[in-house]
């Protein structure tokens, strides 16, 4: 792994450690040099076990090493990152450069797609002016904003094998009334297919609901408020069955913002073509490049 590499996950298990001893103070301290050996899964079983977890207590006894088949977590935890783009420099993280890659790109065709002819949902949203349709953006190894590929949530490869296709478009009607980002929001069309299911053709499955609704806050939040937003925290409530090989409206929108914009609250909400319901979420996101501006 590059010692560049190395210093940005660091400074990111730091940063996320200072949220999340924010969000409970009565944790312990996280041990001096936890940031440089831990994974990220490691610093939340931490804060959620309130301090009660280490790495090392919790792999103590058991197999290790190649007697587990595809390696122990000890050992995986020193690999990190499966990344191969290790060489990666600094992207650009304001949302002006993300939201002129993505508009440029749009959505590309997706072959392996879910939405029939006319969908009524995605016409109404690609006939509407002040709605520009776009797909989740990467950084890739020239420092290019570039859309994702092989993506759990995003793109053809999320629809391929009749998964999930989520279709995503930026509200770009002017400012909102205050003048700030509150008030920013996305719309848009997601249907699941047979292998988003709970199984054997039953309604789709509550954590490809949940996927969808926490790529598109995520999504929002990247467009409006800068490339390095991460979910911190997120509240779901499926409120009805979701079918399968049916269009649903997603609706994101922020809430709030924390103190110089590093916390960022989003509420979203799936809907049936009847506007029903069929899923609400709260998230908070923190925006890195605001949390590392204050250090």
């Amino acid at each position: 792994m590059s010692s560049r590499r190395e210093r940005e996950l660091t400074e990111r298990l730091v940063q996320l450690s200072c949220i999340l001893a924010e969000e409970d103070e009565e944790v312990p301290d996280i041990p001096d040099n936890a940031c440089e050996t831990w994974t990220e899964a490691d610093v939340r079983e931490y804060y959620r076990s309130k301090g009660a977890y280490t790495p090392e207590g919790e792999f103590a006894q058991g197999l290790v090493g190649q007697e587990v088949p595809g390696g122990s977590l000890e050992q995986n935890r020193k690999l990190r990152w499966s990344d191969p783009m290790d060489d990666i420099g600094t992207p650009p993280l304001d949302a002006a450069a993300y939201q002129e890659a993505a508009f440029e790109h749009g959505i590309p065709c997706r072959p392996d797609g879910l939405f029939p002819p006319s969908d009524p949902t995605l016409e109404r949203l690609t006939k509407d002016p002040l709605f520009k349709p776009f797909e989740k953006q990467l950084v890739d190894k020239r420092d290019k904003l570039v859309s994702a590929e092989n993506s759990w949530a995003s793109g053809n490869s999320a629809a391929a094998n009749s998964r999930i296709d989520l279709r995503c478009f930026l509200y770009v009607g002017g400012e909102t009334s205050d003048g700030s980002s509150v008030g920013s929001r996305l719309e848009g069309a997601v249907r699941f297919g047979d292998n988003a299911s709970i199984g054997n053709g039953f309604s789709a499955h509550g954590g490809a609901v949940e996927t969808v609704l926490d790529e598109a806050t995520a999504e929002l939040c990247k467009a409006t408020q800068g490339v390095m937003c991460y979910t911190t925290q997120a509240d779901f409530k499926l409120k009805q069955p979701v079918a399968l090989h049916k269009t649903y409206a997603i609706e994101a929108e922020i809430t709030k913002l924390g103190i110089r914009g590093m916390r960022i609250f989003v509420d979203a909400r799936l809907k049936d073509d009847q506007g029903n319901e069929a899923a609400v979420c709260s998230v908070q996101l923190a925006n890195v490049a605001k949390i590392s501006s204050r250090s």
